[in-house]
């Protein structure tokens, strides 16, 4: 196997070993995003009477900055819903743009009848998924983040081949 080939493999067992763990709870997926929106209060923040300018806008500063996030894998919950071949996929952190396209690719998928998202601002993205029972939804999950791979290496060749 070349070193290319290699590299690709580490990269995709690396992005899909979060897949094959158990999922994520969707209450862990709350507690975290509750974290995230009320961040705990100091006790050394500088009262009110002794407040410089510069301390004020360090302060300022502070709480408008929103904490990084590691964005190297999906994280993502699964509910099984109604039947068998009903599945409610959480994913956190991500934006419609992402979900859109991650359903596109969802739906070229063997084996799944119906994939629809929401996404709103007070839960994480949400994308319901039916399928005929044929496959397994971690699998169909894997297939359409694999598809999303190749049209991204497919970018960035086209963007490689560019003469400037």
């Amino acid at each position: 196997m070349s070193k290319r080939k290699t590299a690709e493999k580490k990269i995709d067992d690396e992005i899909f070993k979060e897949l094959d763990k158990d999922e994520i709870l969707l209450e862990d997926i709350r507690k975290e995003d509750q974290a995230i929106k009320s961040p705990t209060k100091t006790s050394d923040t500088p009262s009110a009477g002794t407040t410089s300018s510069e301390d004020l806008a360090e302060l300022l500063s502070q709480e408008l900055t929103e904490p990084s996030r590691d964005f190297k894998y999906l994280k993502i919950a699964i509910e099984q819903e109604g039947t068998e071949n009903e599945y409610y996929v959480h994913v956190k952190h991500q934006s419609h743009g992402l979900m859109n396209y991650l359903i596109t690719k969802v739906l070229k998928c063997k084996g799944v009848d119906f994939a629809a998202y929401k996404n709103t601002s007070l839960e994480p993205p949400v994308m319901y998924i039916r399928t005929d029972g044929s496959r397994d939804i971690k699998n169909i999950l894997k297939e359409a983040l694999k598809l999303m791979r190749i049209d991204w290496k497919g970018m960035g060749n086209a963007v490689n081949s560019l003469k400037i």
